[in-house]
C-alpha cells in the first residue's frame, strides 16, 4: 500500500467521523462538538509566564504500567524544573484500573491527571471536577498547534489536551504460524480464517518449559476496568457492523447495541469461540511470552513491550507481524479505535490551576512532546510532528495507515456505566460460557437502560 500523507489520513478521519454521525460510534450532540481552531489564533495568545513568575506545588498523576512514571518524573518534570526551579512537582501513579472514585470521595485528587480520550473527560466535566481550559492564558495558541481531529469539546468547553494518540491492530507470532503450517506473511483477513488459524496454533505441543501454546490472547485481567477496557474490544465489535454502531446513540440518551444491525450477538459468539483458544487469565502470561499466536488488541502504545519479550526482543517484520483487525468478509473495511492520553486539570484554586496549565503547555512543546512520544510509543497530535521521520518507519506505517479508518471513543459520560454493564455480562457469556448471545445482549441493554434512568 502506498503511504498516505498525514493530511490525507487526517482528512479521511474527518470524513469517517462525519459518516458515523448519530450512529453511536461517536457523540455528535450539540453539547459535544469540536470546532477547528483558527491558525491565526496564536497571534493573539497570551504569553507564557517567565521562570521567575512560576512557583508553587503540583501533583501529576500518570497511568499505571509502561514507563509513564519514570518518564514524566525523570524527564518531563526535570526539564520543567530546569526552566522553573520554583515549582515542586510530585509525580504519582494512578490507582489500578484508573479507578479515581476513592480519591474523589476523599477530595485527594491530583492537579494534573493523564487519563484517556472519550468518556473520561466528559464524565469528569459533567461532574464539574475538571477545569475548562478554553480561557487559560495561551490556550488558543496551544489548541491551534493540535490537529483539529483530536480537539474535542464537551458541554461547550475544552476539558482536556490530547497529549498523544494511538490505535489498535492485530499482532501475530510468525514463528508459531510457521510451526502450525501457516504462511507467516498471510495473516487472517476474515473472522472465519482467524478462528481456523487460532485452532491450528492451539493444537501445537507444549514448549520445552511446559508452557501451553494458545491460538490467541485477550487481556481478561482488565475485564473489571470499565470504559477503558471496552475500547480494547470495541474495534473488534465495529468490524461486525461496518463501524456504524457503538454502545450508545449520538446523544447519549439510549443504547443502540441491541439493534439487530449492530450485530452485538454475532460479535459475542465470535469472542466466545475465540476464547476457547486463549488463556482465561492473562496474569503473568502475556503475548510477549511467545506462546500466543495472535492478539486482536495490540495498540501502538504496546511497542515498548516488544523489547522485554521472553528470551530476546521481538522484532516487527521478523518474528512478529502487524495486520488489520479481521472483517466479516474479504474486502470489507477494517475499522479500529482512535484512542490516546488526555491531559486534564482537576479543580483546586485559580493559582494551582494556572500553574498546572503551564506544565501542560510545557508537555506539548515540540521537543518535549516528541521525546515523550518516542518513549511512550505513541502517535503525535501536534501538526508540527506528524511528518517527523520517526513516524515514517516501517513498523509505524500500519498504524499510520489505519488512522484513515478509526472511530473515536464515545465521548459520553454514561459510556462507563454502559461499558460496565457490557463487561460483566460479557464475562459470564464469553469467559464462563453461561447463557446465549441473544439473551446476553438483552441483559446488557436492560442493565444499561436502568443505569441511564434519571
Amino acid at each position: 500500500m502506498k503511504r498516505k500523507s498525514w493530511s490525507m489520513v487526517l482528512a479521511s478521519m474527518v470524513a469517517v467521523t462525519t459518516l458515523l454521525s448519530g450512529c453511536g460510534g461517536k457523540n455528535n450532540s450539540a453539547e459535544s462538538s469540536a470546532p477547528a481552531v483558527s491558525p491565526s489564533a496564536s497571534a493573539s495568545a497570551s504569553a507564557s509566564a517567565s521562570p521567575a513568575e512560576l512557583s508553587g506545588e503540583l501533583k501529576v498523576m500518570v497511568p499505571g504500567g509502561g514507563n509513564y512514571l519514570k518518564h514524566v518524573n525523570d524527564y518531563v518534570a526535570k526539564k520543567f524544573n530546569e526552566e522553573h526551579p520554583g515549582v515542586k512537582i510530585e509525580v504519582v501513579q494512578e490507582p489500578e484500573g484508573g479507578n479515581l472514585a476513592p480519591l474523589i470521595s476523599a477530595n485527594n485528587l491530583p492537579d494534573i491527571y493523564i487519563g484517556v480520550f472519550g468518556y473520561q473527560p466528559a464524565k469528569f466535566a459533567k461532574d464539574k471536577l475538571i477545569v475548562d481550559m478554553k480561557d487559560m492564558p495561551g490556550s488558543e495558541d496551544l489548541f491551534s498547534r493540535i490537529q483539529p481531529q483530536f480537539v474535542h469539546e464537551d458541554f461547550g468547553g475544552r476539558y482536556y489536551v490530547p497529549w498523544n494518540a494511538t490505535t489498535q491492530l492485530m499482532i501475530y507470532n510468525k514463528d508459531l504460524f510457521r510451526e502450525a503450517g501457516l504462511d507467516p506473511e498471510k495473516p487472517p483477513v476474515t473472522f472465519d480464517q482467524y478462528l481456523q488459524y487460532a485452532k491450528q496454533i492451539n493444537e501445537l505441543p507444549k514448549r520445552k518449559d511446559g508452557a501451553k501454546v494458545y491460538g490467541d490472547y485477550f487481556w481478561n485481567e482488565a475485564l473489571t476496568w470499565g470504559g477503558w477496557y471496552w475500547t480494547m474490544n470495541a474495534q473488534i465489535y465495529y468490524n461486525f457492523n461496518d463501524g456504524k454502531f457503538g454502545l450508545m446513540n449520538g446523544l447519549g440518551t439510549d443504547v443502540v447495541l441491541d439493534k439487530p444491525e449492530a450485530k452485538m450477538a454475532e460479535f459475542l459468539n465470535f469472542m466466545k469461540e475465540a476464547q476457547k483458544y486463549a488463556p482465561q487469565s492473562s496474569k503473568d502470561n502475556d503475548f510477549f511470552k511467545r506462546d500466543k499466536g495472535m492478539w486482536l488488541q495490540f495498540g501502538y502504545g504496546w511497542m515498548a513491550n516488544l523489547a522485554t519479550a521472553k528470551d530476546k526482543p521481538m522484532e516487527i517484520g521478523k518474528d512478529v507481524g502487524i495486520a488489520p483487525i479481521p472483517v466479516q468478509k474479504e474486502g470489507d473495511t477494517s475499522w479500529s479505535t482512535l484512542d490516546g492520553r488526555s491531559l486534564m486539570i482537576f479543580k483546586s484554586n485559580p493559582d494551582r490551576e494556572k500553574l498546572a496549565f503551564e506544565f501542560i503547555k510545557f508537555m506539548m512543546k515540540d521537543e518535549i512532546n516528541l521525546e515523550s512520544l518516542k518513549v511512550m510509543a505513541q502517535l503525535p497530535t501536534l501538526t508540527s510532528l506528524v511528518n517527523d521521520s520517526y513516524f515514517q518507519r516501517p513498523e509505524v506505517k500500519p498504524f499510520v495507515d489505519q488512522l484513515a479508518h478509526v472511530i473515536p471513543n464515545e465521548s459520553i459520560p454514561a459510556v462507563d456505566d454502559v461499558a460496565n454493564a457490557f463487561l460483566s455480562n460479557y464475562t459470564l457469556f464469553v469467559v464462563k460460557g453461561e447463557g446465549t448471545a441473544e439473551d446476553t445482549v438483552k441483559k446488557i441493554a436492560a442493565e444499561a437502560r436502568t443505569k441511564l434512568k434519571p
